[in-house]
Parts: structure tokens; C-alpha cells; sequence
């Protein structure tokens, strides 16, 4: 399986090098539809590791190995640091707003999209809580570690909605250089073009290439299994 994956891999680089050979320019733009079908080969490669190496298997072998490791309680949490108790409230009552964004921002992911046509994002793909896992954690850390989770993974997961959304309505670059973006900015329409930002529009809000990864996750993960 992860032989096909590379070959795969080794196809698509190959080609998008001969169109950069015979055209500078589409080259390039093969290259950045090629982008994200790179990134889903190298995704499905890496998911097609769990033939080989499971991670509740490795759990389960090393699971006296990782007890050995365990901080007791009262050394984690006596003396209790006073700053710590303090700020607990503030902390955790972050899960109120939280909770109602969520909720509100799910209503309107559910909704809108369909309005739009827009792929819906899986929360499945976003947020994940594995750390529980680990038995060299007590039940307070592996209870923190969810919620930092829950919250880190709500906003990655609100990025992914909002970048589809403004792919949708608004894609054109920023006139200065963005550093930091989501995962749809690269395909937007330059600053400056003018010329050509009306039919890159209509073909951005296709959402093609989305559709497409999506599909070919969807029979990458009904081969495997079937094996």
C-alpha cells in the first residue's frame, strides 16, 4: 500500500516537473492544483502506517513502562501553587463562551453550506483527543488535556469554516504579504488581477478540488477496509 502511495506521489511530481518544462507559467499553476492532492497522498500514507504500527497496540505493550513514569498526585500537585488556584476560574469558565460559539458556529456551518454548495468540514478531521491515552498522565492531566484540545481543535476547526466561507465570497490575496493563513488562502485570486478575477471566482466556488479529495479519501479509506 505504501508503495502505490509513492508511486503515486512520484507520478504526480513528474508531471507537474514536465508541465514547469514546457510552460513556466501553467506549470506553476499545476503545481499549486497539484498542492493539496500531494498533501492527501502524504496524508493517506502516513494513515496507511497503521498496517504496520498500531498506537493502542504500542500503548498496550509499553503500559507498564509508561506507569513507571507517573508523577504521584500529591507530589504534581502539593504544595499548590497559589497563582495556579487562582486562575482556575478564568480558565475553566472559558468553557461557557466556548461551548455557545461552537454551537452557533455549527448552525450556521450546517446551514450555510448547504445554501452554498460548500463542502461541509468533518469534525472528525479536527478534533481529536489521543493524549487521554497516555496512563503516564493522572485523570486531572488527562482531564486538562481534553480541554485544551477541545478548544485548540474548536478554533482550527472555525479557521477551516471561515476559510472555505471566504473562499466562497471573497477570495482575493491581501495586497501585503500574509504570513500566517488557512488552508484555502493560496489558491485565491491576486491582489492585482483584475483581468481574470471573475472566472477565477466562478471556479473557486466549485469547490473541485475539495470534492475531489474527498472522493478519492473516501475509496482510499473502503480499500482499506476491505483489506
Amino acid at each position: 500500500m505504501i508503495n502505490e502511495i509513492k508511486d503515486d506521489l512520484r507520478r504526480r511530481m513528474q508531471k507537474a516537473q514536465e508541465s514547469l518544462q514546457s510552460d513556466k507559467k501553467i506549470g506553476v499553476k499545476h503545481l499549486e492544483q497539484l498542492g493539496d492532492e500531494i498533501m492527501s497522498a502524504f496524508d493517506r500514507a502516513i494513515g496507511s502506517l497503521d498496517f504496520k504500527i498500531n498506537i493502542f497496540e504500542e500503548l498496550k505493550k509499553r503500559r507498564e513502562d509508561l506507569k513507571n513514569w507517573k508523577i504521584s498526585w500529591r507530589k504534581t500537585f502539593f504544595p499548590i501553587n497559589f497563582k495556579y488556584l487562582l486562575s482556575a476560574p478564568f480558565i475553566y469558565g472559558m468553557i461557557i463562551p466556548g461551548v455557545f460559539f461552537h454551537i452557533t458556529l455549527e448552525i450556521y456551518h450546517q446551514v450555510c453550506f448547504r445554501f452554498y454548495g460548500i463542502p461541509r468540514v468533518k469534525p472528525g478531521d479536527y478534533f481529536i483527543y489521543d493524549r487521554r491515552l497516555l496512563p503516564y498522565l493522572n485523570w486531572f492531566e488527562k482531564l486538562n488535556c481534553i480541554y485544551c484540545s477541545y478548544f485548540n481543535n474548536l478554533l482550527q476547526y472555525a479557521v477551516e469554516i471561515a476559510g472555505r466561507t471566504e473562499r466562497f465570497w471573497c477570495p482575493i490575496k491581501y495586497a501585503k504579504r500574509v504570513t500566517k493563513t488557512h488552508s484555502q488562502y493560496n489558491k485565491f485570486v491576486d491582489y492585482l488581477d483584475a483581468k481574470n478575477f471573475r472566472e477565477k471566482w466562478q471556479e473557486l466556488r466549485g469547490f473541485s478540488d475539495i470534492k475531489q479529495l474527498e472522493e478519492k479519501k473516501c475509496d482510499f479509506d473502503k480499500n482499506k477496509e476491505k483489506k
